[in-house]
């Protein structure tokens, strides 16, 4: 007798929800938005310091892909 396993969930079905904060590379698979724009948006002050972005304690700047969402729907 041979036992096969069986997955509970392919990897393509699992849900993978990123925390609040999230580093600039990952605010392309979410919103079409590179780095670099990102950084634009800081600059000229349409993302706002502790509401849309911030510095982590090592200096990285961390996004808020909730605000930014909001932002991209005109609700920020």
């Amino acid at each position: 007798m041979t036992i096969q396993a069986t997955p509970i969930a392919s990897s393509s079905q699992l849900g993978i929800v990123p925390g609040k904060w999230v580093k600039g590379t990952l605010l392309k698979p979410l919103f079409g938005l590179t780095p670099e724009a990102a950084r634009k948006k800081r600059e000229k002050g349409a993302f706002l310091e502790e509401k849309h972005w911030r510095y982590a304690p090592d200096g990285n700047v961390m996004y808020n892909w909730r605000a930014i969402e909001e932002w991209y729907e005109g609700r920020s």
